[in-house]
């Protein structure tokens, strides 16, 4: 069933709409291995959805392995089985400060190669995703909020230029917003989370790694007093 667009609509369930879709097509073998993937705009007719949201969910199709892009040859099924769930089964049933330890660990070595690695282009996105992130807590849009609030930690994430680090940074991630997301999407948070998130963005434009893991830290320890096991 097509994927309606409207006025107020969730970006990212919006997202996840069109990416569980193109799964389903591949898990049941409408789309089989070595078959291309539709274009950009057959997908955005298809969904009735602009082109950022086919894109989006494209790359959670190649974080599940499922799709593989390459420039010039399009994006080819490579994959019709899920990849084991065993991050999401071991956080689903992880006490909370295990969670968060792991999340802070995880973190912290990327914020730190990323104040060692990024680039013009890392920082103009980092800083793009907070105005966004700004304006949703204005309008009290959580569902925007989280999206632009993902996107920056998967803007210096991306600064590393560190594949591998990546791929695991983002299994984790998934699993750990379905768990604890509701606690650190509060517009209560915004105001200390706004001072934390522009520290840290200054760190990382500073390539202050010992600033960047302080803000880091700092706002690990927030959110993880708002989650209740």
């Amino acid at each position: 069933m097509p994927v309606k667009d409207h006025k107020q609509f969730k970006p990212l369930s919006l997202v996840d709409q069109v990416s569980q879709q193109i799964q389903e097509d591949i898990l049941t073998h409408q789309l089989a291995i070595g078959d291309r993937l539709p274009t950009e705009p057959k997908l955005m007719a298809r969904f009735n959805v602009g082109r950022s949201t086919v894109r989006e969910a494209i790359k959670v199709l190649v974080n599940l392995g499922l799709i593989e892009v390459k420039q010039g040859k399009g994006t080819t099924i490579i994959n019709d089985t899920l990849p084991d769930q065993t991050i999401s089964s071991t956080l689903k049933n992880a006490p909370v400060i295990e969670a968060y330890e792991a999340r802070k660990a995880l973190e912290v070595g990327i914020v730190d190669l990323a104040c060692h690695n990024r680039n013009a282009t890392d920082l103009k996105a980092m800083n793009y995703y907070l105005e966004i992130r700004s304006a949703a807590a204005k309008l009290h849009s959580l569902d925007a909020y989280r999206h632009a609030d993902e996107q920056f930690h998967e803007a210096i994430t991306e600064a590393t230029h560190n594949s591998v680090i990546t791929d695991i940074y983002t299994d984790f991630w998934n699993s750990f917003k379905d768990r604890f997301g509701a606690g650190f999407t509060k517009t209560e948070l915004y105001h200390e989370q706004s001072i934390i998130h522009q520290n840290i963005l200054e760190a990382i434009k500073q390539q202050d790694p010992h600033q960047a893991v302080y803000w880091i830290e700092k706002n690990i320890t927030l959110l993880k007093q708002t989650v209740n096991d």
